[in-house]
Order: C-alpha cells, then structure tokens, then sequence
C-alpha cells in the first residue's frame, strides 16, 4: 500500500516537543487564560449540589473549534504548572467538561471537519502528559481499590476513556488509531497507578478498535508480567486484554 506523504507542516507537527505553548501552537494566550478560568475557577458545590456547567443560565466560552483543539493542547502539556492553583475538586469538575459530552460539545471540537488532522494529532500525542504532570501525581497519595472512590478527579481519571466521545467519532480513521495506542502504551510505562488504572480502563472499551488485535496481546501479556504485588492490578489488566471492563 502507497504512503502518504506528509506535508512540510505535519512534518514539523510531528517532530514538535511535548513542551507546547500558545505561541508554539498559533494560540492567543489571553484566549488560553480566559479557558483556563472557565474551566477551573470555580466553586465547589456544596454536598448535593450541582456542577456550574449545569446552571442553565451558564454562559458560555465562545471558542471556535480549532481554538478548542490548541486550548486543549496547551492544556494537556502543560496541565501540571497551569493547573497548580486549583484544588482536586475545582481540577475534577474543569477536566469533566472536557472530557464529556454531557453539558457541552468541547470533546467534539477536535473532530469538526475544519480542524486539520495535523492539530488533532498533535493534541494526541500530548494526552499522555495529563496524566504524567497532573492526574497522576495528584491521585498517587491513597491506594485505591479500582472503581471504588467517587471523588471529581478520581471519577475523570478512571472512567475518561469510558465516556471520552472523541476517540469514538473517529475511531475508523487509521490516524487516531495510532494515536489512541500510543497513548495507552506511554499510560500503562507510567510510574502512576491511576494512569495505567484509566489506560486499561481504555483498553478494556476500545481495544477492539484499535485494529492492531497480535499487538495489543502481546503488549498486554507484557504488561501482566511485569505487574508486581498487586494482584488487584494485575486482574484488572487480564479482565481489559479480553475487553471485559465496566
């Protein structure tokens, strides 16, 4: 089968570092900030009460869907600093927006046909690094049993790739299979046990998709065999490999 070439501008996508900035990546910095402060200065609700994003009268972050797509770029590779004045919950509730379609659209921003798959992969490659710089570090001070915990931040980590529609959307474009994968195996080589948790997690519900069914296998028995005092983990890994997860 004939490859595609690359464009001179996927090319020089391709071999950008993980450190992205706004400026790096065409985005106004003022727009940046703004997103940030929509999405994560917030108040925690009181117990029983509601997310802001469910307030009716709510308004909304006009963004276009490209501006969405290097919004969350900046967002995932640099989450780790950017992220820093906000609490568990305030972090929890801002990534749970973007992640689920539930109050709004930002997860299908990246799929809007006038986004160039050049950007979209880009966003990909620097998914990982939510969970290296933020999620992980955050969720790594109590060792919990997998699904058990109900908290913002835990609840996005384990079940993002559950109800992430993006990767769905496009999941028969050869691309974001790629990239999904890459994903899943820079999560599972994670020091963090939460960011393998989410990645089986991930495996569990869309390895089926990621067209790759030998490689898949043998990544995961190798996973399994390097899993050490952890039976929990482990089973869990043997339960994502046959796509038996919930």
């Amino acid at each position: 089968m004939k490859t595609k070439k690359l464009t001179a501008r996927e090319r020089r996508l391709s071999r950008e570092p993980r450190l992205l900035s706004c400026e790096s990546v065409g985005l106004d910095r003022a727009v940046y900030n703004e997103a940030l402060r929509f999405l994560f200065d917030r108040p925690v609700p009181e117990k029983g009460g509601q997310e802001w994003y469910w307030h009716l009268y709510e308004p909304e972050f006009e963004a276009t869907p490209l501006q969405w797509t290097h919004i969350q770029t900046v967002l995932f590779a640099n989450a780790g600093v950017d992220l820093a004045p906000y609490n568990d919950d305030q972090v929890g509730m801002g990534l749970n927006h973007v992640m689920s379609n539930n109050a709004g659209d930002i997860p299908h921003m990246v799929n809007d046909p006038y986004v160039p798959l050049a950007d979209a992969m880009r966003m990909m490659r620097v998914l990982p690094t939510l969970w290296s710089d933020c999620i992980g570090p955050r969720l790594d001070t109590v060792h919990r049993k997998i699904g058990s915990c109900s908290d913002r931040l835990y609840f996005v980590s384990y079940m993002w790739f559950d109800v992430w529609p993006t990767f769905w959307n496009a999941k028969h474009i050869p691309e974001w299979q790629d990239a999904m994968w890459g994903v899943f195996c820079e999560m599972l080589a994670m020091p963090w046990r939460e960011a393998q948790i989410s990645a089986l997690h991930g495996i569990g519900h869309e390895g089926a998709r990621l067209n790759r069914p030998k490689e898949l296998q043998a990544h995961m028995d190798a996973f399994i065999r390097q899993v050490k005092n952890d039976d929990e983990l482990k089973t869990y890994a043997q339960a994502a490999a046959r796509g038996m997860v919930q």
